[in-house]
């Protein structure tokens, strides 16, 4: 009796254990069904484009004056009139600064009573040539005298001239960087001139968009100092060499009436180009850009009907308007991920939703946001 006993109970006990089994064998076949279905990234797909390329080139200049220097010393001597203030408009031939010439001109009075010696000898020798009182040989010293003494007091006069130093052009003076008393060496700056009425933009760009380059043609000029408001400039010279940069040098032209650009600002260009070729586009968010290069990932259906994503290398082009040109890598109707792809891989299986998942107001970013890889 006690062993028939024994034996319901194992049996029981046996059944107790597989029903147990069987339970959890269905519950995890429902939890990895569920999880195969929830395993599917969600991402946001647009279809590659025909568009126009880039109806403009852009880059940044830096502006100069047309005319601008830093006026210097000519010779060395010390300081004895500073004739100009900081900021100060000035004429072209204006006296800007006065060097000691104190010994130049005592040299000077006696060079020009050397001159009027030479010159008196030499119309005396002329006199007496006339007469034949005197030979050729004494008329030719008699020049020579002259013209030495004249080319003395000349060089004079130069060093003198180069002791009042003027303004090369008209413009408007900087800070000045000198005082009375204080001692120059030639080549020292006293002062910056600035001519602004007229300003050169000088840029770079790359050596592809040189066919496209003119004399004449229109540039666009963007400054931070004035947002919203833009300035209109032509290209006035192109460099015919190409740089070891692979870049071509422009300069660019534009009137400055009313001295609202400084020389030395940087200024965001746009270079209008005459023609426009067709290209393919896609959004600026599907570009994944790394130092190996620039990717996207195409969706395409395989063999079983599910969207897989592949990563594509690509030349991307000029970006405008939230769009970037794709020079190589994709076709026409190529459908790529514009969100999402941090959770991508080669070969990965996804879902596609309706809206960006990048839009603040689409419904399912919630959504979206909840689904782990």
């Amino acid at each position: 009796m006690h062993t028939k006993t024994t034996r319901a109970l194992a049996i029981a006990a046996c059944a107790l254990i597989l029903c147990a089994a069987l339970y959890a064998a269905g519950n995890f076949k429902d939890t990895a069904d569920t999880a195969g279905v929830t395993a599917l990234t969600k991402v946001a797909l647009a279809t590659v484009e025909h568009g126009n390329a880039s109806s403009s080139i852009s880059g940044i200049a830096g502006l100069e004056a047309t005319r601008q220097v830093q006026v210097p010393a000519e010779v060395g001597g010390r300081v004895t009139k500073v004739s100009f203030t900081s900021g100060q408009a000035v004429a072209a031939g204006e006296l800007l600064l006065q060097l000691n010439d104190a010994p130049e001109q005592a040299e000077r009075i006696r060079l020009q009573a050397q001159l009027r010696n030479a010159q008196t000898a030499l119309a005396r020798t002329r006199s007496l040539v006339a007469q034949n009182a005197a030979t050729q040989e004494q008329l030719d010293d008699a020049r020579a005298a002259h013209d030495m003494a004249l080319g003395a007091l000349r060089q004079n006069e130069a060093l003198i001239a180069q002791k009042a130093i003027r303004a090369p052009f008209s413009g408007v003076v900087g800070i000045r960087r000198v005082h009375e008393g204080q001692y120059l060496n030639a080549g020292d700056a006293i002062v910056s001139l600035v001519d602004a009425r007229t300003l050169h933009a000088n840029f770079s760009l790359a050596e592809q968009s040189s066919p496209g380059l003119y004399v004449g043609q229109p540039v666009e000029l963007l400054v931070d100092a004035y947002p919203g408001r833009s300035f209109q400039a032509k290209v006035s010279a192109i460099d015919p060499l190409i740089d070891r940069s692979r870049t071509v040098q422009v300069q660019a032209t534009l009137t400055n009436p009313d001295s609202l650009l400084k020389a030395g600002m940087y200024a965001s260009i746009q270079v209008a180009l005459a023609e426009t070729q067709p290209v393919l586009t896609i959004p600026e968010t599907a570009v994944t850009y790394t130092a190996y290069g620039d990717t996207v990932f195409v969706a395409e259906r395989n063999d079983q009907q599910m969207l897989v994503v592949k990563r594509v290398a690509v030349e991307a082009g000029e970006r405008r308007d939230g769009r970037v040109e794709i020079d190589k890598g994709l076709r026409e109707g190529d459908r790529v991920v514009t969100s999402g792809q941090l959770k991508l891989s080669d070969g990965m299986a996804v879902e596609e939703v309706k809206h960006d998942t990048l839009a603040a107001p689409d419904p399912l970013a919630s959504d979206i946001a909840q689904v782990s890889p």
